[in-house]
């Protein structure tokens, strides 16, 4: 074991990664950790830096695909209590980077506290919502950031008050950085109101993605000034399926996998996409996919 001793009890050695994804597919994590406390999820991350052993942190997996052969470092997950709390303040909430998106959501709208509601039906945790600035027509979360504190590489705590962060697009200046700790900005609304909204927009959500159970994932972001469903009938890739990987004719943008599908099949399917896409059209699809 690479690690010390100190953390032998918590890092598990070729842990399977393929169930932790929406997916199911892919190989193992070399090191993978659970840290019940900051200072454990800190402690790891100098030991992998000390090492040069790289780092990823696992969220609820929507937007991961890990290559078969799995990732040769360390993979964290923030889900335990400590790291994943959510309690109200003067001005909104404070979460834990682990917290699923989908508890703040509930936990703002019961206190009576709007601006995440219409984030409704979007997977994953408040800390990769922060990092990849989640957005609906409405808003983005980024909008709603006060500050955040954040592991850096060699495991320090860092803390970005609202003007050193830059949200844009489904993007943030937060990338090589693990959120542990989110401040939101929020505005006092009828709790009832804000349960009709945040219904809505699941309705919404729910009905513009593959039903839940489905081994699917959304591959790619509508392109400015355009929408994914032509850009794919351009190309003439409206429902494109290579073995047991294939595009949703019915929602763009979306992969469904089934059977023995690979990592490596739907890698080269998105690719494949991307490259028709732009050479019929010229508009270069972005996705949100992250490889491992």
């Amino acid at each position: 074991m690479v690690f010390s001793q100190r953390f032998q009890h918590l890092v598990r050695v070729n842990e399977p990664l393929a169930p932790l994804t929406w997916l199911q597919i892919g190989g193992e994590a070399k090191y993978f950790a659970e840290p019940h406390t900051l200072e454990e999820a800190q402690g790891l991350v100098a030991e992998a830096n000390q090492k040069s052993i790289p780092v990823r942190l696992l969220g609820d997996g929507s937007n991961i695909i890990v290559r078969s052969a799995g990732f040769e470092g360390l993979v964290l997950n923030l889900s335990n209590a400590a790291l994943a709390t959510i309690e109200t303040t003067a001005s909104g909430l404070l979460a834990g980077g682990g917290a699923k998106l989908s508890h703040v959501i509930s936990k703002s709208v019961g206190a009576g506290l709007a601006g995440l509601e219409y984030l409704a039906g979007i997977p994953g945790t408040i800390g990769g919502a922060v990092v990849g600035n989640a957005a609906v027509k409405n808003g983005d979360v980024g909008s709603r950031v006060h500050r955040v504190k954040a592991i850096n590489s060699a495991g320090e705590l860092v803390e970005l008050q609202r003007d050193a962060l830059q949200f844009g697009f489904r993007r943030s200046n937060l990338d090589d950085l693990i959120v542990v700790e989110v401040e939101l900005t929020l505005e006092p609304t009828p709790a009832d109101t804000l349960v009709r909204r945040m219904q809505a927009a699941w309705i919404v959500k729910r009905a513009a993605q593959p039903a839940s159970g489905t081994r699917t994932l959304q591959a790619f972001i509508e392109p400015d000034g355009g929408s994914i469903g032509e850009a794919l009938e351009a190309a003439d890739l409206k429902g494109y399926s290579s073995g047991e990987v294939s595009l949703s004719s019915q929602f763009p943008g979306f992969l469904l996998v089934g059977g023995d599908a690979t990592s490596e099949q739907v890698i080269e399917l998105i690719q494949k996409v991307q490259r028709s896409v732009e050479a019929s059209t010229g508009v270069q699809l972005q996705s949100q996919v992250r490889i491992w």
